[in-house]
């Protein structure tokens, strides 16, 4: 007959072998949210999903719409890079006519989860 006190400690080095698998680790990227500089009385955001980060590739984002008209930002292979990896990046966006000829600044700051 075993006793349940050796039984025991079997019992936990099983559950620790068999718990030992790779687990899926966190990204430890967030998403990214930036609000432009104020340009003709009027500012945008635009966003850049944490998947984008960790599978960086040329992307063009798409503005928040404001008095009528959005504007396009593209970030860079390299630039989604710095952003996974928690630095910065500043990019202009597209021109727009609508509220006269003009464009803006977005900064976006990477963030660790």
């Amino acid at each position: 007959m075993i006793e349940a006190g050796k039984a025991f400690p079997a019992i936990v080095g099983a559950l620790y072998v068999f718990g030992c698998g790779s687990p899926t680790s966190p990204s430890g990227v967030a998403d990214v949210t930036s609000t432009s500089n104020v340009v003709n009385g009027h500012t945008h955001t635009a966003n850049v999903p944490s998947s984008d980060q960790l599978h960086p590739a040329d992307t063009t984002y798409t503005s928040s719409a404001s008095l009528s008209h959005t504007h396009m930002v593209t970030l860079t292979t390299a630039q989604l890079t710095i952003l996974a990896s928690g630095g910065s990046v500043t990019v202009t966006s597209t021109a727009s006519t609508v509220t006269g000829n003009h464009q803006h600044d977005f900064t976006f700051s990477g963030k660790k989860q």
